[in-house]
């Protein structure tokens, strides 16, 4: 099946410009996991995921050490993202979109989100304007029928 057949039509996207707060407050009323960012000319270029604000936050060895035993207290966690709440989405989203295209189909989308551990992939154009977003609920509920 053809991702155009499955695929949300949901536009939600965001601009370079962006304030990190704003990207919190859409992402959690969306239920998104991921945004597309896009230019001035609609194309998109960068993705700003929950993962990518949270590496923001906590420090650098929380990565390497895969433990929250040294994590600082939640009041520095809160008073991090407070600090890079009006600062600009492009500095903090990622360059190397991960998309599909309307005529994939499903076994190469799945093949990709499960390999690059996506939770979402945008679906965009030739011109690479977003068309729509494919969830993983979205691969699992048309293997269902």
């Amino acid at each position: 099946m053809k991702v155009r057949e499955f695929m949300r039509c949901d536009l939600t996207s965001v601009e370079l410009d962006t304030t990190v707060s704003h990207v919190i407050y859409l992402l959690h009323q969306s239920g998104l996991a991921s945004l597309p960012v896009v230019d001035e000319d609609g194309c998109v270029v960068g993705v700003i995921s929950e993962r990518d604000l949270i590496r923001a936050v906590l420090p650098g060895y929380v990565d390497m050490l895969q433990s929250v035993a040294f994590l600082p207290s939640l009041d520095q966690l809160s008073r991090r993202l407070h600090e890079i709440g009006p600062r600009p989405v492009a500095e903090f989203m990622t360059e190397d979109v991960v998309a599909a295209r309307p005529d994939d189909n499903d076994l190469h989308v799945a093949d990709l989100m499960i390999r690059k551990g996506l939770k979402q992939i945008p679906v965009l154009d030739d011109q690479k304007r977003l068309v729509g977003v494919v969830r993983r609920i979205d691969l699992l509920h048309r293997l269902r029928r």
